[in-house]
């Protein structure tokens, strides 16, 4: 069952807009937590979100929240309308340092009015998860987020851009995080954008992956 996301992510959102998405289009805060410190960062100062598995429900929902989106001063940010292409969790089991980074990511932006294609999430348990392989995904060129679960803090690793780019990192982390253990409360994720909105066309918006450097043969993945 296919599962699709909205998010609003925003600098600034008005009293008035928020209450609208809370009180009448069932979203939630699912704000970020900080950062690694000292590294680049660019989690939204106001992360609300939505869910539903039903296609036109979630057309309808994009809508309608754009619709309030553009009024004046209701935000500055973008929303963004996903869906979940890929979701597989690792299990825990001890770390091995061993094992090599297979890549590195350069990072870039995109032109002016352009938005990504999809991204890729790396959840893990912050606290309980090694801290050399939290440090590897960082020195790959990921960046990441914390985020409030149940269980804690999760940091959130992330890289955006084509499906190209996106498509040939997929099987190489796999593999790594795979082979590599460490993590605890694991998740790789795709979440591929199926529409989008932005309250400006300059907006500043987080890096993508320009190109890839790879220390290990990246591997075709099937569909």
């Amino acid at each position: 069952m296919v599962q699709f996301h909205i998010h609003v992510d925003a600098q600034s959102v008005s009293a008035q807009f928020e209450r609208h998405l809370i009180d009448h289009l069932g979203f939630w805060r699912s704000d970020f937590s900080g950062h690694p410190e000292g590294l680049e960062h660019y989690e939204p100062a106001h992360h609300l979100t939505q869910k539903t598995t039903d296609s036109m429900t979630f057309k309808t929902l994009f809508d309608r929240v754009v619709e309030h989106a553009k009024a004046p001063h209701a935000m500055k940010g973008y929303v963004e309308g996903e869906f979940i292409a890929l979701d597989q969790d690792f299990a825990p089991r001890p770390f091995d340092a061993s094992v090599a980074i297979p890549l590195k990511i350069q990072r870039g932006f995109l032109p002016t009015g352009q938005f990504r294609e999809t991204e890729i999430h790396v959840t893990l348990d912050r606290d309980r998860s090694n801290p050399q392989l939290q440090g590897n995904l960082l020195e790959m060129g990921f960046y990441a987020a914390y985020l409030p679960k149940a269980y804690g803090t999760a940091a959130i690793f992330t890289a955006q851009g084509s499906r190209a780019n996106i498509d040939s990192l997929l099987p190489v982390l796999t593999n790594y995080l795979d082979r590599a253990g460490g993590a605890v409360a694991c998740s790789l994720k795709e979440e591929r954008i199926a529409t989008w909105w932005m309250s400006e066309s300059d907006l500043s918006l987080p890096p993508i992956v320009e190109s890839i450097q790879w220390y290990q043969a990246p591997q075709h993945r099937a569909g």
